[in-house]
């Protein structure tokens, strides 16, 4: 594989702020920056703050950052922090804030709830930002559906879903079926993906949370990729989604491909563009120095 190479292209949004890695913020930024400025910063996507850190980032913004380019950020925050988002995303020129993650309140309903939020990112300076809501474990179907139709009422807003893919107890990392239903449903519904947690390695089973083996980022991304060029069924998806074997995997200029399985270098542009963002990861080193180690990266 080429870390130019379509699938790898910001695949990797940086969130050393959190578990397991939970580096202060300086150090984390400092990561951030060495990893932009390194051989491997092709596959670098976004910084993940929580909305609550701004205050903290301003002072580093001054003395440290360069400003000649703009720090990229994707925002974890809820629908009370919007205001002060708008504010900040206005006032600081060394700062992109690409996209938006949220969290669907227990008490809410998907759609009234996404309503509201819609209504407040089409003001002013949030109306160009992408949103990304987590889904709770048990209404998957709820929260994609509600997106899938407000997205076909705003088509040029990424209104998208994000997946929990794992976490520091078995009971976070999600089965097969289930991101397989996720892929297909998000797929049926045209609403934009994007991943979090747990998706450290390429390949399954490199890793485990307790007992159990943790997803691998070609295994998600290729059954997302094949779930929309082939019109693969979730049962389909699920020997990519549980395959061990680097070998089965190829990624390079002209595409991806899982045994004889294959997206096209077009095909692959089009679905990282309009469906699949890049995935939360605490560490920038671990998928690509496993990448190395399987021989899959040059």
């Amino acid at each position: 594989m080429d870390i130019h190479a379509p699938l790898l292209a910001g695949l990797v949004d940086y969130a050393g702020l959190f578990p397991p890695a939970s580096l202060p913020l300086d150090e984390a930024l400092a990561d951030y920056d060495k990893h932009l400025r390194g051989a491997d910063a092709a596959m670098l996507g976004r910084f993940v703050l929580p909305v609550a850190a701004l205050d903290k980032l301003v002072p580093w913004l001054e003395t440290t950052w360069n400003a000649e380019r703009p720090l990229r950020l994707s925002l974890l925050c809820s629908l009370d922090d919007l205001p002060a988002v708008g504010s900040f995303v206005g006032a600081r020129s060394a700062v992109t804030v690409e996209a938006l993650e949220m969290r669907l309140p227990a008490d809410h309903m998907a759609g009234d709830w996404l309503d509201e939020v819609s209504a407040l990112l089409a003001r002013g300076d949030l109306a160009d930002l992408e949103l990304y809501t987590e889904l709770p474990p048990d209404r998957d179907a709820e929260l994609i559906l509600a997106l899938g139709q407000r997205q076909s009422q705003h088509p040029m807003r990424r209104l998208g879903a994000k997946l929990r893919c794992g976490g520091v107890t078995k009971d976070l990392v999600p089965s097969d079926e289930r991101i397989a239903g996720v892929l297909v449903m998000a797929r049926d519904a045209g609403v934009p993906l994007k991943f979090t947690a747990g998706l450290h390695h390429p390949v399954r089973g490199m890793d485990f949370t307790e007992d159990v083996p943790m997803h691998g980022f070609l295994n998600v991304y290729g059954a997302a990729l094949l779930a929309h060029a082939e019109d693969l069924s979730s049962v389909a998806l699920a020997p990519i989604l549980a395959d061990t074997d680097p070998q089965s995997f190829g990624c390079d200029d002209g595409g991806f491909s899982w045994r004889d399985h294959k997206v096209t270098a077009e095909q692959l542009a089009i679905l990282r563009a309009n469906f699949l963002g890049g995935y939360g990861s605490c560490s920038f080193d671990d998928p690509v120095t496993d990448l190395r180690s399987l021989a899959l990266l040059k």
